[in-house]
């Protein structure tokens, strides 16, 4: 979340001499890095619940959960327009929804 925190204002944030992670990568690159970065975490959640031992998770929502978070986030990310602002922002809101989500699945896991 606080990579992507800066992609709406990376234009005014160039305008006005502010340097960060954003202004300097870019709004695509740095959309993909948390991307990429959100789908490896997914991956390892449901590569974590199946080796666990027998009954330290409950392997059926935690894949199911991890796997459409999945696809959530991918499809964020590919309705991604970079050079919008509404659209940086929607895909950052979708962020935060994941991460509620998230925490909505975590007593159940």
């Amino acid at each position: 979340i606080a990579v992507t925190k800066d992609l709406a204002d990376v234009a005014g944030d160039r305008k006005g001499g502010i340097e960060t992670f954003a202004s300097r990568m870019g709004t695509k690159r740095v959309a993909a890095g948390a991307t990429a970065v959100l789908l490896l975490n997914y991956a390892a959640a449901i590569a974590t619940s199946i080796v666990a031992p027998p009954g330290a998770f409950r392997k059926g929502l935690m894949i199911t959960g991890h796997a459409a978070a999945a696809v959530w986030m991918a499809l964020s990310w590919k309705k991604l327009d970079p050079e919008s602002t509404p659209s940086i922002k929607k895909f950052y809101g979708q962020i935060w929804n994941l991460f509620y989500f998230e925490y909505l699945m975590y007593p159940f896991i």
